[in-house]
């Protein structure tokens, strides 16, 4: 292992700069990742391949992460894609190859062994730590499980890691005086991560401020969640505006919250159809012209909006 080690040089030998893509292929590349994102781990493998076929590292990862997911396991053509992106550098493409769980781990099919690919994701992570990569701080914790690489992200301004070091004390991690101390942090962690932009903090935020009757802030962290297209935030923010139910005193607003509400049944998948039922209820007290003014809505919210993503981490099931 120490041979292979050195030969790469501290596995610095490969590229980490993906290559360049035109105009039209970052367009299929984004399309590619807001599908992903969604949960459509089937239209996005088209898009995402014109990209990692010309050598883009975001894409390369994404599609192996769509192949995998789509498939339930690990499959050739998802690790020929880990295998591309981690040569560029991705840490997270490197812990895939890793896993105990997939095809490298049980039947030894990966260029390299999973030690390789765990200690190569170590050293690109702290190299990339000591210039100062908020985002390869966060991924150190994945690497090595020392919650300390959570903490200096955290403390750096990572909202990443910041969400994550709040997820880590709310589940009972670290070590804390009192029971009060362990909720003050949590706490603290999501409202910087959410101030820093982090969506599911948002969404944590807002379900707080729920609990606490405070109604305002509630209201306030309910529509920024939206505003970036967190899906359950847009999904909750169109039921108040229908008052379906009518939780936190927003106005009615029945052309709006159909627009809401309809954005997020077209990303749903068949089996969850809470905003297919409420677009059904709703219906009947509408007009013809109202409808047809929530759809021009839509289609507005799209362009204005990110795309309506659930936000699953990166580097999750």
């Amino acid at each position: 292992m120490l041979r292979v080690l050195m030969i790469c040089g501290l596995f610095l030998c490969a590229g980490s700069a993906s290559a360049e893509l035109s105009s039209e292929l970052m367009k299929a590349r984004d399309k590619g990742i807001s599908l992903y994102k969604q949960r459509d781990w089937y239209d996005s493998q088209p898009l995402l391949l014109k990209a990692a076929e010309a050598g883009d590292r975001e894409a390369q990862y994404y599609l192996g992460e769509a192949l995998r997911l789509s498939k339930r396991f690990m499959t050739p053509d998802a690790q020929r894609w880990y295998e591309a992106a981690a040569e560029q550098g991705d840490i997270h493409a490197m812990l895939r190859l890793a896993s105990k769980r997939d095809l490298c781990g049980t039947l030894d099919t990966c260029s390299q062994d999973q030690d390789y690919w765990r200690q190569r994701a170590y050293q690109e992570g702290l190299e990339r730590t000591k210039k100062g990569d908020l985002q390869a701080m966060s991924q150190m914790y994945a690497v090595t499980g020392d919650a300390d690489w959570l903490k200096k992200a955290a403390e750096a301004g990572s909202p990443v890691g910041q969400y994550q070091l709040a997820n880590y004390y709310k589940n009972g991690k670290g070590w804390f005086f009192s029971p009060g101390a362990r909720q003050d942090a949590v706490e603290k962690w999501y409202r910087a991560a959410a101030e820093n932009g982090h969506a599911l903090s948002m969404m944590k935020v807002f379900g707080m401020s729920v609990t606490q009757g405070d109604f305002e802030s509630a209201r306030e962290w309910l529509r920024k969640a939206a505003e970036v297209g967190e899906v359950d935030a847009v999904s909750t923010y169109g039921a108040n505006l229908v008052h379906m139910p009518n939780q936190l005193d927003f106005p009615l607003d029945k052309v709006k919250g159909y627009a809401l509400l309809s954005l997020v049944a077209e990303v749903r998948h068949e089996g969850h159809d809470y905003e297919r039922d409420l677009l059904k209820a709703i219906e009947p007290t509408m007009s013809a012209d109202q409808i047809a003014k929530a759809k021009a809505y839509a289609e507005e919210w799209k362009k204005a909006h990110p795309a309506i993503s659930y936000f699953d981490p990166r580097f999750g099931f």
